[in-house]
């Protein structure tokens, strides 16, 4: 009798690489805002000007952190659809990869808000 051999499925290699992309984007953003309260912390009066080079550092890591977010959003979404594969990791990544985008496109409103 010849049974046929099932093997398991294995997990989707774009879904762990979104899964990847968001723990360390988000480690990225963590050590962002840590440096802008640090260096907030030290400067009189708190605030930096728009031309200091620390405040253009802070501008271009929360972009960087942002672009890793889409990236891993986008890898997190077409592993949910490759192939016959578990789809675990692929929906953690498009979960950790959105809601820090979502949050931070909340706090720009928020903060548009607070200047008009």
């Amino acid at each position: 009798m010849n049974t046929p051999v099932v093997e398991p499925l294995k997990h989707s290699g774009l879904g762990i690489t979104a899964t990847i992309i968001a723990v360390v984007a988000g480690l990225g953003l963590l050590g962002v805002f840590g440096y802008a309260g640090y260096v907030g912390m030290n400067e009189p009066g708190g605030e930096l000007s728009e031309t200091d080079p620390r405040a253009m550092m802070i501008g271009f890591g929360m972009l960087a952190a942002m672009a890793m977010l889409v990236l891993g959003a986008i890898l997190g979404a077409v592993g949910l659809f490759a192939g016959t594969r578990k789809r675990l990791f692929a929906w953690l990544g498009l979960v950790l990869n959105v809601l820090p985008l979502l949050l931070g496109i909340a706090l720009v409103i928020l903060g548009l808000a607070m200047t008009a």
